[in-house]
């Protein structure tokens, strides 16, 4: 199915993606060991609002911007084990109020666990870290990952979450925004464009190829066949300008096959 009422926050969130895919055409490259690491984050989101979901809470956001600085404060947090920088200033100074305008902040790490399944039982079992995954009020976050095979623990994780100051943001949204879907439906047919598995193709799901083809994010085995637009194997720049002309009624139907 698509849909064409694409509304305005679509539309807004598209332009801007459509402006991060012309500048990073060129560069984008990601190395294994970064992709890996987006693979866990991604993941680590996707938990924290399975568990939300179940508790009939509201999902959270995730912002590339944050997930920057919880993967510096990972790093910082490897260097030096306590809450508060170095230096001694509160780890919230890390976050730009013009960027990303908060009203409320809470970070939570952990360290010694390599999967995201186990970083995120740990966080379980703490009281205060599960209190924030759990904050009804939080709206965005930040995941970030660091790994050093000399350090004392080898992997370390932080969560960076913030309530957006609706004051300077009525709409409650930070640019970038998104929240990862995992596919896990197989099906014969392969649904054409339709890479959040919702039955609809909009906006959203030029969203996820964008940042699939610009390595920010991971996608499911099933996700990647309906991302492939053009059919050919491959899942590219190409698909997604295809995409973009289909949702936005320039191309009548998917997959276009070139030859």
């Amino acid at each position: 199915m698509k849909k064409t009422n694409i509304f305005a926050k679509a539309v807004s969130i598209v332009s801007a993606v459509i402006m991060t895919v012309s500048a990073n055409a060129i560069t984008a490259n990601a190395s294994d060991e970064t992709s890996d690491y987006t693979a866990k984050t991604e993941r680590l989101v996707s938990l924290v609002n399975e568990a939300r979901t179940e508790a009939g809470l509201d999902p959270i956001y995730a912002v590339p911007y944050l997930n920057e600085l919880a993967e510096d404060r990972a790093e910082e947090y490897m260097n030096n084990p306590v809450q508060a920088r170095i230096g001694g200033n509160s780890f919230v100074t890390v976050v730009d109020y013009e960027i990303a305008p908060w009203s409320d902040a809470a970070e939570i790490n952990a360290s010694g666990m390599e999967t995201p399944e186990e970083t995120f039982a740990q966080w379980k079992e703490s009281p205060s870290q599960w209190a924030a995954i759990m904050n009804p009020e939080f709206t965005h976050m930040g995941v970030g990952v660091a790994y050093d095979s000399e350090s004392q623990n080898g992997w370390y994780w932080e969560q960076l979450f913030i309530t957006v100051d609706v004051f300077e943001r009525p709409d409650g949204d930070i640019e970038g925004q998104y929240l990862p879907v995992e596919c896990h439906i197989e099906t014969e047919e392969q649904v054409t464009g339709d890479i959040n598995c919702d039955g609809i193709v909009d906006a959203f799901d030029y969203i996820l190829i964008c940042r699939y083809v610009n390595n920010q994010i991971t996608l499911e085995p099933q996700q990647i066949k309906n991302a492939d637009v053009l059919r050919d194997g491959n899942v590219g720049f190409s698909d997604a300008t295809v995409l973009r002309k289909y949702i936005l009624g320039e191309v009548e139907s998917v997959p276009v096959k070139l030859f």
